[in-house]
């Protein structure tokens, strides 16, 4: 008789598997639309199709287009709503509830607070970010 060897992945090794071969199929290149028409919003909320906790912040200045978490790490003020402002040499969102500045290059607050900031490509006119969840410049339905 044959001996056959079965090897029982444990439901720890199952879910690693699953969230490793979901997260890499779902963070990609999310187009936001073309950089001519990008480059004139100031600020805008970006929504993700999953929900509002989700969505993302996009400003421009001075033709550089940057993405970060859309709620403030503070209390979660709405940062699209914010101003941008030269502060200390850098530019940097303006919360409006609680003026907390926020790099747009680092995502960092001078008290610790740090908003995650993610990668923007502008590819033949095009501007994408990198991120896990379908993006659009209107809400989903």
């Amino acid at each position: 008789m044959e001996d056959k060897q079965v090897k029982v992945a444990s439901p720890l090794t199952n879910i690693i598997r699953a969230r490793l071969s979901t997260d890499n199929l779902q963070v990609q290149w999310q187009v936001l639309g073309e950089y001519a028409d990008i480059s004139k919003m100031r600020c805008r909320r970006i929504y993700a199709k999953p929900g509002k906790k989700l969505d993302l912040a996009l400003f421009c200045d001075s033709g550089r287009i940057y993405v970060l978490d859309a709620w403030c790490s503070h209390m979660g003020g709405p940062l699209f709503d914010g101003q941008i402002e030269d502060y200390n040499g850098s530019c940097h969102v303006m919360c409006p509830w609680h003026a907390y500045m926020f790099d747009l290059k680092t995502g960092k607050n001078e008290i610790g607070l740090k908003q995650k900031v993610y990668p923007v490509k502008v590819e033949n006119g095009i501007v994408s970010v990198l991120y896990q969840h379908e993006l659009g410049l209107h809400p989903f339905l």
